[in-house]
């Protein structure tokens, strides 16, 4: 049986000060879109890797170089990766010195049966032993970084952030019926330099079953992480839930304590018959999708829209 290929790409969850980076965060997704369907044709999971991997190098999303700052002034990024086929899945934290740790997520799904978690300093070495290493991790600094990350130092941390949106992500179908996941992010601006959110975490940041569909999330790790969203929105779906009726229940039930309202976040799924959706319960959240055959939807969602 053929499937219809799809691929399903978001640039975070949040707010964002002007029109103008809203503009830059579209066509990032649009560009993402594009790396994503020139390789769907190899399969779901190369796909949504190489259209994370764009946007880590390419745009002013939280992802690889542009990331948000620790609160040290680092980066530290995050990554996880996924096939529906064989639940297997890697995930990377703590990553210093590369561009493109979704390329070592991607790489630690294959090392063993089911998958592996990795921190520094081995995700260093792995980097390394990759070809992926910077010589000069301060190359993942941007003046926007450093400048936001100085405005912030002076802001009343209840604040919260409001210059980006959050952790981006990818999920896909192709047409053997098989899905994917793949997720990257700087974290939380001001995070705590060891700091672990969801992005690196199977089944809250990320899940992918041939059998029901994929899911990638967005937004406050610590509320994601709690509930395991990524995997519950999949099995949603497996229930019978519509893929629209699947994302807003997951997104439900991650506000059911008073403390969530600090807690915005979305997430972008595919199923198995090729449905899609894209939801959040934060104020922002830029995404689309795109199948081979031409049809593509690109947003910037709002909240209640």
């Amino acid at each position: 049986m053929k499937h219809q290929p799809v691929i399903v790409v978001h640039g975070g969850a949040g707010s964002l000060p002007s029109e103008a980076d809203r503009r830059e965060y579209l066509r990032g997704v649009n560009e993402a879109l594009d790396a994503g369907l020139a390789a769907l044709s190899d399969g779901a999971a190369t796909a949504v890797r190489e259209a994370v991997a764009w946007l880590e190098a390419h745009t002013i999303t939280n992802a690889g170089q542009g990331a948000a700052l620790a609160a040290d002034g680092s980066v530290r990024l995050d990554a996880g990766f996924m096939e529906g086929a064989t639940r297997r899945y890697g995930g990377v934290t703590g990553v210093r010195a590369c561009i493109h740790p979704v390329r070592l997520a991607e790489r630690l799904m294959h090392d063993g049966p089911y998958g592996r978690l990795l921190g520094p300093p081995d995700v260093d070495a792995l980097a390394a032993s990759m070809g992926l290493a910077l010589d000069d991790p301060e190359s993942l600094v941007t003046d926007r970084t450093r400048r936001l990350f100085e405005q912030r130092r002076e802001q009343d941390p209840a604040a919260g952030s409001t210059a980006w949106l959050d952790t981006v992500g990818a999920v896909a179908l192709d047409a053997e019926g098989h899905v994917a996941a793949a997720v990257s992010t700087g974290g939380m601006s001001l995070k705590r330099p060891g700091r672990i959110g969801d992005s690196p975490i199977v089944g809250a940041g990320f899940w992918a079953d041939d059998r029901m569909g994929a899911c990638v999330t967005t937004g406050v790790g610590e509320v994601l992480l709690r509930q395991g969203v990524a995997r519950r929105c999949v099995q949603l779906v497996g229930a019978g839930q519509s893929a629209a009726g699947a994302a807003e229940a997951a997104l439900a039930e991650i506000v059911d304590y008073p403390d969530d309202r600090r807690g915005p976040s979305g997430l972008v799924l595919v199923t198995r018959d090729g449905e899609v959706a894209l939801d959040h319960n934060s104020d922002e959240m830029s995404g689309g999708w795109a199948r081979p055959d031409g049809q593509r939807e690109v947003h910037h969602l709002w909240r209640g829209r």
